[in-house]
């Protein structure tokens, strides 16, 4: 099956073009204002006016109340809702029955993370996200052991976390996930300026890695 891949924490519609000419499968927004990627959904709005049929659109929240998110994604026309917080399954769950639209649950993985859980909830939310675990919230940046990825859930949940160039193979080989998320790794080294040489190499990768499988 072949790797989807979402871009995530655009700013700029320079970057946005881009990455649709890359051949991305989906675009993500950081709709959370603590973040260094923030955007604001007017502008977000502004953003996915032209973006062509068939690519995913993406708000990310964090810890946001559920009618905050409805207000947001009654203004903004994104496709999907991702919650990179701590909110629950039973959250995601319900936010899911109330906007008729996917969710996708982010899960922070550490020692702590319960395996069994995450494999009772795949099904009911529409994509489950793994990062690493850090300090504050949308987007680690950082990679985790990929190791500790139970098997039977390896190919249905997003791979995100450090994503970059030099891991797009073993990524791909050790996990076979569903998708990949990254926004460190396509950047130019300023948080929310992606890199456009960045984005169609990754793509690229991806590409030879699946052809490999």
């Amino acid at each position: 099956m072949r790797t989807r891949v979402k871009f995530c924490g655009f700013t700029r519609a320079q970057d946005v073009h881009a990455a649709i000419e890359a051949g991305a499968d989906a675009l993500g927004f950081v709709l959370y204002d603590q973040s260094p990627r923030y955007i604001e959904p007017e502008r977000v709005a502004e953003l996915v006016k032209h973006i062509p049929a068939f690519i995913n659109t993406v708000g990310l929240f964090v810890n946001a109340a559920a009618d905050g998110i409805v207000s947001i994604m009654n203004q903004v026309p994104l496709h999907t809702v991702q919650l990179h917080g701590d909110e629950t399954w039973s959250f995601a769950t319900r936010l899911e029955r109330i906007l008729q639209r996917p969710v996708i649950k982010a899960v922070r993985v550490n020692a702590q993370t319960d395996w069994a859980e995450v494999a009772a909830h795949i099904h009911q939310v529409s994509g489950v996200l793994l990062d690493a675990d850090s300090v504050g919230y949308g987007g680690s940046g950082h990679q985790f052991d990929w190791q500790v990825i139970p098997d039977n859930v390896r190919e249905k949940i997003i791979l995100s976390g450090g994503l970059g160039l030099d891991t797009i193979s073993r990524a791909i080989q050790t996990v076979r996930p569903y998708a990949l998320d990254v926004s460190s790794g396509i950047e130019s080294g300023v948080k929310g300026v992606k890199d456009k040489d960045k984005m169609h190499a990754f793509i690229q990768r991806v590409q030879a890695a699946d052809a490999r499988q």
